[in-house]
């Protein structure tokens, strides 16, 4: 299916970069389209001497040119999510959840609990995980003490 401009899927290399300003410019209706608004946005972003695709190596390079930025990366095989890459970039303004599919494409994950609760038991309500060991707490304030710890 083809898309005009305004409205196409994002099917090339730069779906870091994508991902990464859609995380800073939600939309409701189809986040997946890629619009000429959100590349201008994503030129907001420092990129200067990173190549894409981009790698998880490189990732670092991409925090430290922008530092309000810390990314995590998680990735899935056989229906399991785990993780392959935690921000050491600590107190960052932002923290970007991104899944890697195939070891070469980014999606953003809007809502890590409902992304990793289907490993869990049926409960239904909202949980809240550590990304340094994927555990879960019901409640934020002790998954911050948690995180503190």
């Amino acid at each position: 299916m083809k898309f005009k401009s305004e409205k196409r899927r994002n099917e090339d290399v730069q779906c870091f970069k994508l991902c990464i300003a859609r995380a800073f410019n939600p939309v409701k209706d189809h986040p997946e389209r890629i619009t000429t608004q959100l590349e201008k946005q994503a030129e907001t972003l420092n990129f200067d001497g990173i190549r894409f695709p981009m790698k998880l190596k490189d990732i670092k390079k991409f925090e430290q040119q922008n530092p309000q930025i810390a990314v995590n990366v998680l990735g899935y095989e056989d229906k399991k999510v785990f993780l392959l890459r935690v921000s050491e970039m600590a107190e960052r303004e932002h923290d970007v959840n991104l899944l890697l599919l195939e070891d070469k494409h980014f999606v953003l994950i809007n809502d890590l609990s409902r992304l990793l609760s289907h490993q869990m038991s049926n409960h239904k309500e909202k949980r809240f995980f550590c990304l340094r060991c994927l555990n879960f707490f019901t409640k934020k304030e002790v998954v911050d003490k948690h995180k503190e710890s």
